[in-house]
């Protein structure tokens, strides 16, 4: 794909294999030139739904690893449960209800939708990882005078950043990757996201200049790379840490 995106149509068609001569930079320039804006919404749209998702999971898996109400693992169960149902089957309904609330064809139909669907995996996730911070902890916190809101903030979340990255970095994968949802909801081009953007691309140029949409999947692909690039420590880490306490 490298080489490819640095050869020019003539190149890639006459020999697929040779070594671009000379490379064409140009590429480069005219693919970002062309999906720039929809590499942009991408990011931010995984960003901020990650971090709902991250946020919202701390919450409720704290609640459920150390609280103890009433119908705490039924209602557990029933969250477990609801992550076997298809995500193909709520599709449309969905669509109507984010349509009913004014949400479609804005970046909120991403953002909430994502952290919506993340949050009973994020939950299991986070409560599997909590459950095996010693009680003792918090109960030695109490003692000191600490609000609930103290030891969560200072002892909870920093104790689940591992977990808490593995579950960023699974759910920006997600959402940067998703396809049918972006496609279904937004049709304002400024709003689309990379996966969309890149049909669309595509589209455009065909089979006329190759070399520009391999330079344009290679861009593409740079905000994965560096969020496994600077979080892959914290990845490894929450995935090993979360295995050996579920």
């Amino acid at each position: 794909m490298v080489f490819s995106s640095l050869k020019s149509n003539a190149q890639i068609l006459g020999n697929f294999w040779s070594m671009p001569s000379p490379p064409q930079w140009g590429n480069y320039g005219e693919a970002f030139g062309a999906i720039w804006r929809y590499m942009v919404n991408t990011v931010l749209y995984a960003v901020a739904g990650s971090g709902l998702v991250c946020a919202l999971s701390a919450v409720s898996g704290y609640v459920f690893a150390k609280k103890v109400f009433p119908g705490k693992e039924t209602l557990f169960m029933m969250m477990l449960a609801m992550m076997m149902i298809p995500g193909v089957l709520t599709l449309i309904p969905s669509y109507v209800l984010y349509n009913g609330l004014g949400l479609t064809n804005t970046p909120w139909v991403i953002i909430i939708a994502h952290a919506a669907g993340g949050q009973i995996f994020g939950t299991f996730l986070c409560r599997s990882f909590m459950a095996g911070v010693p009680t003792e902890l918090f109960e030695a916190a109490r003692i000191d005078g600490a609000s609930e809101l103290t030891i969560f903030a200072r002892i909870v979340v920093p104790l689940s950043i591992p977990i808490l990255a593995t579950l960023f970095i699974m759910q920006s994968v997600g959402i940067y990757n998703d396809y049918i949802w972006p496609l279904l909801t937004i049709r304002d081009s400024d709003l689309q996201v990379i996966g969309v953007g890149l049909t669309v691309f595509e589209n455009q140029f065909g089979i006329k200049n190759l070399g520009v949409q391999f330079a344009a999947y290679g861009l593409s692909s740079i905000p994965l790379i560096l969020i496994f690039a600077f979080g892959m420590k914290y990845y490894i880490q929450g995935m090993t840490q979360g295995a050996l306490k579920m």
